[in-house]
């Protein structure tokens, strides 16, 4: 998934055309996610604490998943990787690292040099982070403050064939969710859109768009 932010990036930063299938409409399929959801997973258990400093820590990272809040996910993977050095190993569920990760995901998604800059200083602290800096920084050198040319308006018809609830995102932003069977238009800007559907146990499907002015491109999630 990361191939393709790395694509908006660089096509939003050069003009270059994204034509890879720009005109047709999609389908997708629902992906496992890089961790399951955490509320009733129990970290500190994993980890072998012996208090409760990560009491609510998967709750936390849910919510901030859901609401697309990477400086939340930072701050909470900073918290997990402080765990991880008091009992010197990792929970098999999910590592610091993949937080951060997540963070980094969704602030290349919204384009969001604000958090990316909470994201850089949280990884300065989180051994192991290095190759993760990098990358982040190499893209926020592609962010951009205007999408191409112009300031026309793209749309995207999501159709929900998944058999399950999903929710919407649209670069990054949560938009609303969708039951099954369901479908709704959603607004964006000029030229290349990420849009990414998850469902509850955070399966997740993701499309890179290339939008011409007032243009709707259908995209089916099927389970």
């Amino acid at each position: 998934m990361h191939s393709l932010v790395r694509i908006l990036l660089i096509v939003l930063a050069t003009g270059l055309p994204f034509v890879a299938q720009a005109q047709a409409d999609r389908s997708s399929s629902l992906q496992q996610p890089l961790f399951p959801k955490l509320e009733y997973v129990n970290i500190g258990a994993e980890l072998g604490l012996r208090n409760d400093m990560l009491r609510g820590f998967g709750a936390r990272v849910d919510d901030a998943r859901r609401s697309a809040d990477a400086s939340m996910l930072a701050s909470q993977a900073i918290l997990l990787s402080f765990a991880e050095e008091l009992c010197s190993k990792k929970a098999s569920t999910v590592t610091a690292m993949h937080v951060l990760e997540e963070a980094v995901r969704i602030t290349e998604e919204q384009r969001n040099f604000e958090a990316a800059n909470v994201i850089l200083a949280a990884a300065r602290r989180i051994h192991g982070s290095t190759a993760l800096i990098e990358r982040l920084n190499d893209s926020m050198a592609l962010f951009s403050a205007q999408r191409g040319d112009g300031s026309f308006l793209g749309f995207i018809r999501v159709v929900n064939d998944s058999e399950r609830a999903l929710d919407i995102y649209v670069d990054g932003s949560y938009k609303g969710f969708l039951f099954d069977g369901e479908e709704h238009v959603y607004s964006t800007g000029n030229g290349t859109t990420v849009v990414r559907a998850t469902d509850a146990f955070g399966n997740t499907a993701a499309e890179v768009f290339n939008l011409q002015p007032e243009q709707t491109i259908g995209w089916t999630i099927a389970p």
